[in-house]
């Protein structure tokens, strides 16, 4: 199964992040690759492609956002921490 097989079947924000942040990650072994490439590949806007590495880095991070039902709630959690700190 590849990434997008995979990111098209995924359920949950979560593990539409993580798949798209992990094929990233992957291809950014390539030196010119770009969240431009990232986000065509998966057929999104840059800015959702932009914002589900976020996400999945912060998950990574062991950040609470994996708990939120939505993804605009992790978004916003993520977007309030950055205003806090």
């Amino acid at each position: 199964m590849t990434f997008i097989e995979r990111y098209q079947i995924a359920e949950t924000w979560q593990e539409k992040a993580l798949v798209m942040s992990l094929y990233h990650l992957a291809a950014s072994e390539r030196k010119d690759w770009t969240i431009k490439k990232t986000a065509l590949v998966f057929g999104v806007s840059i800015g959702l492609a932009s914002e589900n590495i976020k996400l999945a880095n912060a998950i990574d991070s062991g950040s609470h956002v994996i708990n939120c039902k939505t993804r605009q709630e992790a978004l916003t959690k993520l977007e309030r921490k950055r205003y806090v700190s």
